[in-house]
């Protein structure tokens, strides 16, 4: 099967829309104070998660988990998972949307890498009403949600897990200026599969991972990209907690095609 081609479990999610969403939805515009991304991507940076890609799509197989928690419905084996502990609607709203940046630019970012071996620039996210992040399960409080992938995105998540959830966290910081984020983020590879609902607690034994900062973690993740063991990407922020996790392949909740 071409890794190209959306697995007949996930046509839900490639080929239909959310509902309520409108069948011509306007590009979200960039907000005044949100600052613009820095225009490099270091060839370091590049080349490891171009290996990334690679290495997963050389399986040339597609996963899809069908978790316990949500009665089998088949997802992609990667998952966002976030809480926010406000309780000011503002700051719910613009989690999710920080998010479904993070998740549309780490698919434009994935095309080009693949397209071209290396990018320079990062690129302009995918277009809303060509994908994002569909919400999976919601708890009540502080917003505490998990997401999974739809319309163009879906093909990337299925197929290139690890990689996507590489370049979506790096894609989170991005916004936010390299300066001050360095290593935030932790990663590990994912050993076994809990069939729980994902957990927002921080990875054991975590290499730090960051725009910048690539080198340590970058041998895990292509490790668990051609094992299959699944990887897990945590970051905690003073009032938002968000982590990304690769179920592992051919765990009781994984379905290889």
């Amino acid at each position: 099967m071409s890794p190209f081609n959306v697995p007949h479990e996930l046509d839900y999610l490639a080929h239909g829309r959310p509902a309520l969403m409108p069948e011509r939805l306007l590009e979200v515009r960039r907000r005044p104070e949100e600052p613009r991304p820095p225009a490099t991507l270091t060839k370091a940076a590049s080349d490891r998660l171009t290996k990334v890609a690679r290495a997963e799509l050389a399986m040339e197989a597609h996963s899809v988990a069908q978790p316990v928690w949500l009665g089998g419905q088949p997802v992609p084996r990667l998952l966002v998972s976030a809480r926010y502990v406000g309780s000011d609607a503002f700051g719910s709203s613009r989690l999710l949307a920080d998010l479904d940046l993070a998740a549309r630019r780490a698919g434009a970012l994935y095309r080009n890498l693949l397209r071209d071996g290396r990018v320079e620039r990062w690129p302009d996210p995918v277009r809303t009403h060509q994908g994002g992040l569909r919400l999976l399960d919601a708890r009540v409080g502080s917003l505490d949600v998990v997401m999974t992938f739809w319309g163009s995105l879906v093909i990337l998540a299925s197929s290139s897990p690890v990689a996507v959830a590489g370049m979506m966290s790096l894609a989170w910081d991005i916004g936010r200026g390299t300066a001050r984020i360095a290593h935030r983020w932790i990663g590990a590879a994912l050993a076994a599969s809990d069939p729980g609902r994902p957990s927002l607690d921080p990875p054991e034994d975590g290499q730090q991972w960051g725009v910048q900062h690539t080198r340590a973690l970058a041998p895990v993740l292509e490790a668990a990209a051609m094992n299959g063991s699944g990887a897990e990407l945590f970051v905690n922020e003073r009032d938002r907690i968000v982590k990304l996790t690769v179920l592992p392949r051919g765990s009781a909740e994984d379905d290889t095609l």
